[in-house]
């Protein structure tokens, strides 16, 4: 079994679009009730160290002179608060940790699943989890890791959990990894989840025949942003959800805030 390792690739041009409408996302979900059912496929480490050279010079390095313009988004406002007290190497956090700061800083309940196949991630994890309970925390954010497939895991995770918010993110390493996504959003949509998948433009995906009419996605020309993608040109997260009222509201949501950032990046 392939390990997919993230380290050097963490904060690139891609982890920005994603990272930045993950949350924005999970932003608007948690307001109504204050707490958030979340799962994540193939989530990598809790957090990273950005050293030179690393993608992240074409991602977050070319983003970090405007961070403070940037502070009213729940992203960037994690990444500057994470990194106050820290010169180099900067501190990247991962996805599923993007969402336990955001529900720690909005006192909301959390109960996130996650998986990833590497067992260097996995000890990560744990570090992790012993890190959270010596520094004391009580808030009712909790994260647990599973080790494995994440596309088993997931589907496992549907038919015993409530719908919540699903991150598909894998690595593509290997041929069937489209095909098992696509697959993973249509069940999760059909049992009420909101999904957000990941993926990089120019990648062959989900036929327009099988393709669920509420899909919704929202693309990102790297160059365009001011960011350096490497070989990829841009990045693409889409939507879906069986519940179009709710959908219809967080992807108006989406639209407001995309246009707010990138404005921001093209002063």
């Amino acid at each position: 079994m392939r390990h997919y390792d993230h380290r050097v690739h963490a904060g690139n041009a891609g982890d920005v679009w994603k990272h930045f409408l993950l949350l924005e996302a999970a932003d608007c979900l948690l307001d109504p009730d204050g707490s958030l059912i979340y799962a994540e496929s193939h989530v990598g480490r809790p957090h990273y160290a950005l050293r030179a050279p690393g993608d992240w010079e074409g991602g977050i390095g070319k983003i970090w002179p405007a961070l403070p313009a940037l502070r009213n988004f729940c992203y960037f406002k994690i990444l500057a608060d994470l990194n106050q007290e820290i010169l180099r190497p900067l501190l990247y956090p991962g996805s599923a940790r993007l969402i336990y700061e955001l529900a720690k800083r909005k006192g909301a309940k959390l109960e996130a699943d996650v998986w990833d196949n590497d067992p260097g991630v996995a000890c990560s994890w744990g570090g992790f989890s012993q890190a959270t309970k010596y520094a004391g925390s009580f808030l009712p954010a909790k994260i647990v890791f599973h080790q494995g497939d994440g596309f088993t895991g997931v589907l496992s995770c549907l038919r015993r959990s409530p719908p919540g918010l699903l991150f598909i993110d894998p690595p593509y390493i290997d041929p069937q990894d489209i095909r098992l996504a696509e697959k993973l959003l249509l069940r999760a949509r059909e049992r009420g989840w909101i999904v957000l998948w990941w993926y990089m433009m120019g990648m062959k995906t989900m036929d327009t025949k099988t393709a669920p009419d509420d899909l919704q996605t929202f693309e990102l020309q790297f160059a365009e942003a001011g960011l350096e993608g490497g070989r990829w040109k841009g990045g693409i997260v889409a939507f879906a959800g069986e519940d179009r009222e709710r959908l219809d509201h967080l992807i108006s949501q989406m639209h407001r805030q995309i246009e707010k950032f990138i404005r921001v990046l093209k002063r």
